[in-house]
């Protein structure tokens, strides 16, 4: 190989080599454009047993969900990036910097309170074929109430 072609080459090779990889979220349908209503941070307390009280917290913006649980029994506090909203159902998909994920919705969302359900799933696509589930279901915990925390 002559020598101009051999360093045009590891030229080419090298830039290539070292370009950062960008990593893209999964986006879902409408993501972009749809934005969340009921940012801030809501709150919840309850009972994990006699005198155990318990305080959930999400912390709601744009682009994701900080949730947190204090308590004598549990304790939680992890980051979901947003992958996806609608707001058709008020229904967030995000992953934790562990790769799970999670679905949320929200319903029943007023000034001052919102009512909330979330569950673990596999992946995005998974998230996207669930139906909201019914008031009286008790799987993950249920619906539960939080109210807005003023900062």
């Amino acid at each position: 190989m002559r020598p101009s072609i051999t360093l045009f080459l590891a030229v080419i090779l090298f830039s290539t080599s070292c370009k950062k990889e960008e990593i893209k979220p999964v986006v879902g349908p409408q993501t972009q454009r749809d934005e969340i209503s009921f940012t801030g941070t809501w709150q919840r307390q309850f009972e994990a047993g006699s005198g155990n009280l318990h305080t959930v917290d999400y912390l709601i913006y744009q682009d994701s969900i900080r949730y947190t649980l204090a308590g004598p029994v549990g304790q939680a506090n992890y980051l979901m990036q947003r992958d996806t909203f609608l707001l058709e159902n008020n229904r967030f998909i995000g992953h934790t910097s562990s790769n799970q994920h999670y679905f949320i919705f929200v319903k029943y969302e007023n000034t001052d309170s919102i009512t909330l359900y979330k569950q673990e799933v596999a992946d995005v696509t998974k998230g996207m074929t669930i139906d909201v589930p019914d008031d009286t279901t008790t799987a993950n915990h249920g619906w539960g109430a939080y109210y807005k925390q003023q900062l």
